[in-house]
């Protein structure tokens, strides 16, 4: 039993050493992009920046495509602005107006958005480009506004890494007799203030 217990104390010890660890760099980033986050008022517009471009339309993409071609021809275009203007998005939608015979293009990304109005008649790319900056970037991520699957697994892990390094330490404090009465009344002072912030803000 007594080994059970020292071996199951040297995993709870060793989880919470190396689960903070694993992801410490971004328990810092989520922790200061929180703080953030709680300020919208803090402004920064460091790297902000705001582009829009008239473009020829490629001679190879200048034909107006069939319904059947259209995912195809957004498609190639994207990748020809991307390529070549340095478009970024982690996603983008197509929008093709028969009508008028335009196409517009919109890419979402963190703090940012593009978007390439095609006049076929005109031959013409109309590209809108605009980055809000690395502060709205950093609240953006945080976020996962926008920030593709990868990203949202990361968020996700860096999660499971706070509930470890949590839980462990709580099952650590239990069994220290000379910091468990401490260690509790904190918690129990946490979760009391966490419900009077409750009460006197929202009641």
């Amino acid at each position: 039993m007594k080994k059970r217990a020292a071996a199951l104390g040297r995993l709870m010890r060793t989880l919470h050493t190396y689960s903070a660890m694993w992801v410490l760099l971004l328990l810092l980033f989520f922790s200061v992009t929180g703080i953030t986050l709680n300020h919208p008022d803090w402004q920064s517009k460091w790297g902000a920046q705001q582009q829009l471009q008239q473009l020829p339309l490629p001679e190879p993409l200048q034909h107006w495509p069939l319904a059947t071609q259209q995912q195809e021809y957004a498609t190639t275009l994207v990748d020809w602005l991307k390529s070549t203007q340095g478009v970024a998005g982690i996603s983008w939608q197509a929008r093709f107006d028969s009508d008028e015979q335009t196409l517009e293009l919109s890419f979402k990304r963190p703090a940012g958005f593009a978007v390439a109005l095609v006049d076929f008649a005109a031959a013409e790319i109309e590209l809108e480009q605009q980055f809000n900056g690395y502060l709205a970037l950093a609240n953006d991520l945080h976020k996962g506004r926008d920030s593709g699957a990868l990203w949202q697994a990361l968020i996700d892990i860096t999660a499971i890494a706070c509930l470890l390094f949590a839980l462990t330490g709580f099952y650590l404090l239990l069994k220290m007799p000379s910091k468990k009465q401490l260690g509790n009344a904190l918690a129990v002072l946490g979760g009391v203030m966490a419900v009077l912030a409750y009460l006197l803000a929202f009641h």
